[in-house]
């Protein structure tokens, strides 16, 4: 079972992320991108897309970009995913599920 947070609870107080998760068997943290947490650009005039910092947040489809070099040649696959926090073990832990959303899927 997930209990939900803010984002911006983590922002302000890292160490929040390695409590432990609820109590109960198979239990997690999932944690929502509130309006306090949005990151910005252009000196906070504008909001930003970009995701940097963990913990990510579950209700952002996040896309991951891996390159590969071969040579002089390069390829670069980009993916739209959802992370999820493994159960039972703290955010501080960066342990995700990865989940691979199909095309056309929105959330």
């Amino acid at each position: 079972m997930y209990v939900t947070r803010p984002l911006s609870l983590y922002r302000r107080d890292p160490s929040a992320a390695s409590l432990p998760p609820p109590e109960g068997p198979n239990s997690g943290v999932l944690v929502i991108q509130d309006e306090e947490a949005q990151p910005t650009c252009l000196f906070g005039l504008m909001n930003s897309s970009r995701v940097t910092d963990l913990p990510f947040p579950q209700n952002k489809n996040l896309q991951v970009r891996y390159t590969k070099r071969t040579g002089e040649h390069r390829r670069v696959e980009t993916h739209r995913v959802v992370f999820v926090p493994v159960l039972g073990r703290p955010l501080s832990a960066n342990r995700y599920y990865v989940i691979k959303i199909q095309a056309g899927w929105n959330a």
